[in-house]
């Protein structure tokens, strides 16, 4: 198993034990959310969604996930509860933020043989999950070496099933906009858009202790 970086330290408070409905509204509130249901319906369905990709991971026409919200919706906890059931059924894991991930492959690219065991982990782990993606400083080289990451895990080299989860602070046309769109069309395609929306849910957290 490979366990990287952040995410895993959080893996006993960060599953779906913990995953508790009540902290998003029940209120409709089409003309806020651009939505006909509730923060709380809507997380049920994508935790649905959630479950459905576990369930049929090894499933090649299971699509990969993005995760599209504000921060505070709960999209890195979504991606800690389904990496613990990932890890759980004996198969890999690898969590990366874009920044890091980009820079890692700049590095390994100029020459750093160290992260070459990282570079091999980001095409062949069987989940790569690539946290924070807008977020990081792009260039023509880093867009290029994104698309290389995502569209060498949807070819399931040597048949060896690989799924990523995307999480994004940016909606869909901001996406479009800040990527090339043969990366835009491959995430549409191959991908289960799953849109966060209602309140920042750390505040919920806090008022509901009080």
């Amino acid at each position: 198993m490979i366990l990287i970086n952040l995410i895993f330290g959080n893996l006993h408070k960060e599953n779906f034990d913990k995953f508790d409905l009540n902290l998003y509204s029940n209120n409709i509130n089409e003309e806020l959310y651009n939505a006909k249901i509730s923060p709380r319906q809507n997380i049920k369905n994508i935790k649905d969604i959630s479950l459905n990709f576990i369930k049929n991971f090894d499933n090649p026409d299971e699509k990969n996930l993005l995760f599209t919200g504000s921060t505070g919706l709960g999209k890195t906890f979504l991606s800690n509860c389904i990496a613990k059931e990932i890890l759980s059924s004996g198969k890999t894991v690898l969590y990366q933020t874009a920044p890091i991930m980009l820079d890692n492959i700049l590095d390994y690219k100029f020459g750093n043989s160290e992260l070459n065991e990282v570079y091999n982990n980001m095409i062949n782990v069987d989940l790569l999950i690539i946290d924070d993606l807008g977020v990081e400083a792009l260039n023509s080289f880093k867009l290029s070496e994104l698309f290389n990451i995502i569209n060498a895990r949807l070819l399931f080299q040597n048949n060896h099933i690989t799924k990523t989860i995307i999480s994004t602070n940016l909606n869909m046309n901001n996406l479009l906009d800040t990527y090339s769109e043969r990366i835009f069309s491959r995430i549409a395609y191959y991908y289960n858009i799953c849109r966060f929306f209602g309140n920042d849910i750390r505040l919920s957290k806090i008022t509901s202790s009080q």
